[in-house]
């Protein structure tokens, strides 16, 4: 069953659905939405089980691009352009490919249908370290975190997930059903017999990221026989934060292609 999304809107103009990655919500967005929505309709969602979206307890990449699909039936948006960064890239290529009619363009921030690595041990740890009941601010619950993780801008990220309730603190994301199923988020689905999706698709990187790299083209053009694939130099996994005038220039410019 479809979880309805939380969404925020911005502009007026054709509209561009933006996707945001693991752990993170449409609050990341807004500063490119923003600089977009000088032009384009631009909404910006919390994909289930993040931000102020319903939980469930699964999250297969079908079920996610089927919430975005009846977001766009709410909102009656006529041939979007769908983005979407690290896994909200693969609900975007998701919907891309089963959802054909309906998408304008596509375009991917740094990820691939490929399946990667599990890498997030770590960061489930930090967050389980932290009983919400002892401490008392957010200082504390940074410091507990970032003894685990070392990483203060990791740890920042996930921190915006914190929020406070009565005299507490609460998290926003569904922990426990993104750690149960952080192995199927990490694959991307490969039963798509002869499906493709033809339409226009721009794959943009970060030259110093690992999840978009030369040995991904084939699997990407394989299923998007016309994208593009850029990567953008002195950049990372969270290109769109590193370079947003940029990434945003980018959009712009292969929408309007």
């Amino acid at each position: 069953m479809p979880v309805s999304l939380h969404y925020n809107d911005f502009g007026k103009g054709k509209p561009v659905i933006i996707l945001h990655g693991l752990f993170g919500s449409s609050r990341n967005w807004k500063g490119i939405a923003t600089i977009l929505a000088s032009e384009f309709r631009v909404i910006t969602v919390d994909l289930r089980n993040h931000g102020q979206s319903g939980h469930a307890d699964s999250m297969t990449y079908r079920e996610m691009a089927e919430d975005v699909y009846h977001l766009m039936c709410q909102l009656s948006l006529e041939s979007p352009v769908l983005i979407g960064h690290s896994m909200g890239g693969k609900v975007a290529m998701m919907a891309a490919l089963e959802y054909q009619s309906y998408i304008k363009n596509l375009i991917v921030l740094d990820i691939a249908p490929v399946t990667y690595n599990h890498r997030y041990g770590k960061i489930f740890a930090a967050i389980n370290s932290l009983q919400l009941s002892q401490f008392s601010s957010r200082n504390e619950a940074e410091i507990i975190i970032n003894r685990t993780i070392n990483d203060l801008s990791l740890t920042r990220f996930l921190l915006q997930n914190l929020t406070r309730s009565g005299t507490g603190f609460q998290w926003r994301i569904n922990i426990p059903t993104i750690e149960e199923n952080i192995e199927l988020i990490n694959t991307f689905p490969d039963n798509f017999d002869s499906l493709k999706w033809g339409g226009p698709a721009l794959f943009l990187g970060g030259q110093d990221s690992r999840f978009i790299q030369l040995q991904f083209n084939e699997a990407i053009l394989e299923l998007f026989p016309a994208a593009e694939i850029e990567l953008i130099e002195n950049a990372g996994h969270m290109l769109h934060i590193e370079h947003p005038g940029m990434v945003a220039d980018k959009i712009r410019k292969f929408i309007n292609a």
